[in-house]
């Protein structure tokens, strides 16, 4: 095969990759304007990111097998088929958005929180994404900013 073949796999490698580098970087909490920010119904496709990112690897395994030749199109095949079930459990994410996927300042957030989550929203959008991100860098940040807002809302 010649190396046409294989530069063939590098769009089915980027998107992927992409996707789980951006799921890393919201699952550890460095842009949490996704999930509270209104109109950011982004939020979603954080829980749909995983799945196709972990195809991104089985992807990765099968180009280093079919590059030593150590498959046949069967398993290519069975590769395929793996797949095409990542991207269907990643719409089944995408829809429930499991408690265990979302970001741990999340989960609190909605823990400790639920009650008032779109009170908070409409907080968060009213300062603009900038001003917003700043107050809730760290998790203190982040509390210290719910109870600005409770106080705000005589809620405490």
């Amino acid at each position: 095969m010649g190396i046409n073949y294989y530069i063939s796999f590098i769009p089915c490698l980027v998107l992927p990759i992409a996707l789980g580098i951006w799921w890393i970087i919201m699952k550890l909490g460095h842009d949490k304007r996704w999930f509270v920010m209104p109109g950011y119904y982004i939020s979603r496709n954080f829980y749909f990111a995983l799945p196709p990112f972990l195809v991104g690897f089985l992807f990765v395994v099968w180009g280093i097998a079919l590059i030593g030749q150590d498959i046949n199109n069967t398993t290519g095949e069975y590769i395929l088929f793996i797949a095409f079930g990542f991207y269907g459990l990643a719409f089944v994410f995408a829809y429930l958005e499991p408690d265990w996927l979302a970001p741990e300042w999340y989960r609190w957030l909605k823990r400790e929180h639920g009650h008032i989550l779109s009170l908070l929203a409409q907080e968060a959008n009213q300062l603009g994404r900038a001003e917003w991100l700043k107050q809730v860098q760290t998790q203190e940040d982040l509390e210290a900013w719910v109870v600005k807002v409770q106080r705000k809302h005589g809620l405490e």
